[in-house]
């Protein structure tokens, strides 16, 4: 069998990086947002699924360790393999994914201080095996505490990718990790807006915006099917949901390789 590799036009290959500290990764991208319960892991299985089906190789990293959630909207079930050492991330319809969700019951909670959380991370990066992938999206936890600062110092992010509601307190989080952000000099792809359709009147969003130089670069419209569909697999399987991933893979790429 022919080895898939980076669908990416001739004019992008000689000058595009060949990977982003990872060994075989070529594009790491990072979700995140100060505030939680705002979108993140949604963002990031939606962007997931997007590569995927428009034809990259995706991985799924789950950096939430305290609520893992990534395999629960995946229905993943199946445990990463470890062997000598070194860990093989479960694939999931192609897409490659860790979580600490797939090695805890549901109910069973993680206690983890801040420094132990860092040198799990550190631990994760050297031993598992993501093998040849055109995009490893992180799903990072809420906050600015000690994974955010980890990846910041540990990844060579290709782009980072802010999700919020256009609620003022997610927006007032939001800044502070756009501080961060900008001192570390990590390129910020944009802001991705979710349950757009959920708030009437959004101008603190507006003004958001404007002030922190930001585009728009997505909307991600109150998915009400989630009560009760929780797997996104199945849900946008629908043909009247497959638009919305194109569209959010369409600009995601443009970002991506309108620099090369």
């Amino acid at each position: 069998m022919e080895d898939k590799t980076c669908p990416v036009k001739e004019t992008f290959k000689s000058s595009s990086k060949k990977h982003t500290g990872i060994k075989d990764i070529r594009y790491i991208l990072a979700i995140g947002s100060g505030k939680g319960g705002v979108g993140k892991t949604t963002l990031s299985v939606l962007l997931a699924l997007a590569l995927k089906d428009a034809g990259y190789l995706t991985g799924i990293f789950d950096l939430d360790f305290y609520g893992p959630n990534i395999s629960l909207l995946l229905g993943v079930k199946k445990v990463p393999i470890i062997e000598f050492g070194k860990i093989k991330p479960v694939v999931c319809d192609k897409i490659k994914v860790l979580s600490l969700g797939l090695l805890v019951s549901e109910k069973e909670p993680i206690f983890m201080r801040g420094l132990m959380a860092s040198k799990l991370l550190q631990e994760l990066i050297e031993k598992v095996e993501w093998g040849p992938l055109d995009f490893l999206i992180l799903d990072l936890p809420p906050g600015t505490g000690d994974i955010f600062l980890s990846v910041c110092d540990l990844f060579e992010l290709e782009g980072f990718i802010l999700v919020t509601t256009p609620h003022k307190l997610a927006l007032a989080d939001a800044r502070r990790t756009l501080t961060i952000l900008k001192e570390n000099k990590i390129p910020i792809f944009g802001v991705v807006k979710n349950m757009s359709d959920f708030f009437e009147n959004t101008p603190y969003f507006d003004k958001f915006l404007e002030e922190e130089h930001l585009s728009l670069l997505f909307e991600i419209p109150f998915i009400k099917e989630l009560s009760v569909i929780e797997n996104f697999q199945e849900l946008f399987k629908i043909p009247e949901k497959k638009k919305l991933l194109e569209n959010l893979a369409e600009k995601i790429l443009d970002k991506v390789f309108r620099i090369y």
